[in-house]
């Protein structure tokens, strides 16, 4: 009997009001349900099914909770599996982040690939090939030799630092503005003028390209990764044998795969020499390759 005069007193409601409320007997809305609980803990409103498991909740506090059991929602939406939607483009792996315009609306972020290219059209060096404590940075600087940088890579330079507890000075470093997974991809060919100080059974000069890493503000820098290329004796410049000349243009590679994980992470990169044939003058450098157009170039795309 009370569920029939109930059911006839909503009806009633209805014809003259248009307005149903629960918990309030001044309903604002068509329908209007007011939570008896004032925390996070307290459920507003739940569906459940047949077996008594819950389907859907609002928690007092606005918390919209599906297919999640009887836990309470954490989030103002929190869903357990999948969300499904139709008429949306179709993508495939891997998927463009996901974001918000300026109205709140959700929209797919176009992705490019982040990229830094550096050509070099001047030579640099008139460094010492002979001890292995000695470290030549290979500078870097923010100008018309840089082609491109997506990526937004600061320049900066050390006045004093150290290099594997080695003193340099002028460091000419590379700044890394996000985390993230880089490639750096460097060429550049090294020869060396005049006869050798000193001539070992190798017939040539091993020598290393550093890359080095210094954190986000320190001066020290260590060792991340070496490539060993070495300076083959016995050809001039244009590539004809000659006894003892260094002067040919002998390719020096650094491919790294560096992960940082800090925002502005400082790196640079370092010549080393390593063994052989030496010389104690500076009379080394970088040069340019015959039919080149360039000194060496540095690419790096963030993966």
């Amino acid at each position: 009997m009370k569920k029939i005069i109930f059911i006839g007193l909503i009806l009633g409601s209805a014809e003259s009001f248009g307005q149903y409320g629960i918990n309030t007997a001044t309903p604002s809305a068509t329908f209007d349900m007011v939570s008896k609980g004032n925390t996070a803990a307290t459920k507003a409103f739940e569906i459940n099914d047949s077996s008594g498991q819950e389907l859907l909740k609002i928690s007092d506090n606005g918390n919209l909770g599906v297919n999640i059991g009887n836990s309470l929602p954490t989030n103002v939406l929190h869903v357990k599996t999948d969300i499904k939607h139709e008429n949306l483009p179709v993508l495939l792996p891997p998927y463009s982040p996901l974001g918000v315009d300026a109205s709140g609306a959700a929209k797919v972020q176009i992705t490019s690939t982040k990229y830094f290219y550096y050509k070099r059209t001047t030579s640099f060096g008139n460094f010492t090939l002979s001890n292995v404590n000695t470290y030549t940075n290979v500078p870097f600087t923010n100008g018309t030799d840089v082609k491109g940088n997506t990526t937004g890579f600061g320049f900066g330079t050390d006045a004093s630092a150290t290099v594997n507890g080695q003193s340099v000075s002028n460091v000419s470093y590379l700044i890394i503005p996000e985390p993230g997974v880089y490639l750096f991809e460097m060429y550049q060919t090294a020869y060396c003028t005049g006869s050798p100080t000193s001539s070992s059974n190798t017939g040539q000069i091993a020598l290393n390209t550093v890359f080095a890493t210094a954190g986000t503000s320190g001066t020290t820098y260590t060792t991340n990764t070496i490539f060993r290329d070495y300076i083959v004796a016995r050809r001039s410049v244009g590539g004809a044998v000659n006894s003892s000349s260094y002067a040919y243009a002998n390719p020096q590679k650094l491919i790294v795969a560096y992960q940082s994980t800090s925002q502005n992470e400082k790196v640079a990169l370092f010549i080393n020499y390593v063994g052989g044939d030496s010389y104690n003058t500076q009379t080394c450098q970088m040069n340019m390759p015959n039919n080149s157009d360039n000194y060496g170039y540095l690419i790096v795309t963030k993966l």
